[in-house]
């Protein structure tokens, strides 16, 4: 009894040490006080320097056991390739399988509405398509790349290709009764309204022309005088002036005077005196201005004066020959070489002003386009024809022809990105997320009957051996105590 008793009391006391000891490192949980005097060892220890042990544990993982060192090399094991590679083959070989569209699958997600996200995109894609092609710089581009493959590359060919296409043209207008009969009510309008117009013709022919025309009378007055005498020395021309003189004699002389001289002989000395007398200067000058003259009183007849005898004479028949005749002037190869030697001429003098006038056209016509309504919508019913298509697809057929080679380049591009990540990013991240600051805001955020019970339950093992040791070492003291007394 002397030994026992000593035993079980260090034991007991022993015990309760410890486990008070372990209750104490979390209770009370705050400051005690009796009639307004602190309670020593109040709160407990956990709770008093809970800021410093939170400051601590947050600082040992984020700088010994969570570090970017560490995390990093942790996702850089070799493992990583064969996992990716791994997860890759899996889903892949999945999605072989997924019978689902593209746009079921992704309304499955429950993503929100599918259809109004569609609508957005495919909204801003032709904006972004409709502003770069509105862009100065496209539009000028579109026109160099006209210029150059077109009018610098073919130059040469375009005058041979225009008279191709005029030849068939002319030739296609000749041969055709649609032309012709266009070209009859043409001359039969054109007819009918010269009939009707009361202007002279000094209002109608160009001044310069008329002015022309007499410069030339007077430039060639001479001349005009040798046809004359030319005319006048012909036998026929000769009988009818003599013969008109005679018939005047006869109608206006005195009979008297036509006893004595013969109207033959007037007739005869008249028409000489007109030969001899044409080479006299005044003569000339007379005859101009009488033709002059003549000019200026035939310009006072108006149009209608003019074409209402001309249209008189001109029936139906007339008319379809006239554009018989213009069609067949058309016909006619080597009228038609003419008429494409003057248009090819007149395309090869005009050369640039032609280019810069179809650039010019080709310019403002595409900036029309392109700013359009029109232009918009169409882009708007290609993009979203071309996704609703994409869309409605099965899964599968995106990727039933990917193999083993695809599948170890897809994986090793992943782990690409993802080693990059890893190398770049992560640190920053790591960094940014301060995993130190991160675990002490969070345990200090702990209710402490929390973190008591959290405690335990992680060591409940280790702290039932500390209280069961605490027995332990006071039974060996219940012991030693009685053993040193007895050596005393």
């Amino acid at each position: 009894m002397r030994f026992i008793i000593p035993i079980i009391v260090g034991a007991i006391i022993g015990y309760i040490t410890n486990w008070l000891a372990i209750k104490m490192l979390f209770r009370p949980y705050e400051e005690k006080k009796f009639l307004g005097l602190h309670v020593p060892f109040t709160p407990g220890l956990i709770p008093k320097e809970r800021d410093r042990i939170a400051r601590s544990v947050g600082k040992t993982i984020g700088e010994y056991l969570l570090s970017p060192e560490i995390i990093i090399g942790a996702l850089s094991k070799d493992k990583m390739d064969y996992h990716i590679k791994l997860w890759v083959e899996s889903n892949i070989n999945k999605l072989k399988e997924e019978d689902r569209t593209i746009k079921a699958f992704i309304m499955d997600l429950n993503y929100g509405n599918i259809n109004r996200l569609l609508e957005l995109v495919e909204g801003k894609i032709t904006e972004s398509i409709c502003f770069k092609l509105r862009e100065d710089k496209f539009q000028q581009k579109s026109i160099d790349l006209i210029e150059e493959y077109i009018f610098d590359r073919y130059s040469n060919t375009f005058p041979t290709v225009i008279n191709e296409n005029l030849e068939l043209l002319l030739n296609d207008l000749s041969s055709s009764s649609e032309v012709r009969m266009i070209l009859e009510e043409a001359i039969c309008n054109k007819v009918n309204q010269l009939s009707n117009d009361e202007r002279p013709l000094n209002e109608v022919i160009p001044e310069n022309i008329i002015y022309e025309t007499k410069a030339f009378i007077s430039d060639h007055n001479e001349d005009i005088v040798n046809i004359l005498e030319s005319l006048l020395k012909d036998p026929i021309i000769e009988y009818k002036i003599k013969k008109s003189i005679n018939t005047f004699v006869q109608k206006n002389v005195s009979k008297a005077i036509t006893i004595f001289i013969n109207p033959e002989t007037i007739s005869e000395k008249v028409y000489r005196t007109i030969v001899l007398n044409l080479d006299n200067d005044e003569v000339s000058r007379n005859i101009e201005l009488i033709i002059i003259a003549a000019f200026d009183k035939f310009l006072e007849v108006k149009v209608k004066d003019i074409s209402m005898g001309i249209s008189q004479k001109i029936d139906d028949k007339e008319i379809s020959n006239i554009s018989k005749g213009i069609l067949t002037y058309i016909t006619n190869r080597e009228n038609q070489d003419k008429i494409l030697n003057i248009i090819e001429e007149k395309i090869k003098l005009h050369e640039s002003d032609i280019q810069n006038t179809a650039l010019n056209f080709i310019s403002k016509e595409l900036k029309a386009i392109l700013n359009s309504e029109a232009m918009y919508n169409n882009i708007y019913l290609i993009i979203h024809s071309s996704i609703e298509n994409l869309l409605n697809r099965p899964i599968s057929s995106f990727i039933e022809n990917i193999d083993e080679t695809s599948i170890k380049n897809i994986a090793s591009f992943i782990k690409t990105i993802f080693s990059d990540f890893i190398m770049n990013k992560l640190p920053h991240i790591i960094e940014l997320f301060n995993i130190s600051k991160v675990v002490e805001r969070q345990i200090n955020s702990f209710d402490v009957a929390f973190a008591e019970e959290l405690i335990v339950e992680i060591a409940n093992k280790e702290l039932k051996a500390i209280t069961w040791l605490g027995a332990l070492l006071g039974g060996i003291m219940g012991v030693v105590s009685p053993l040193l007394q007895m050596i005393k």
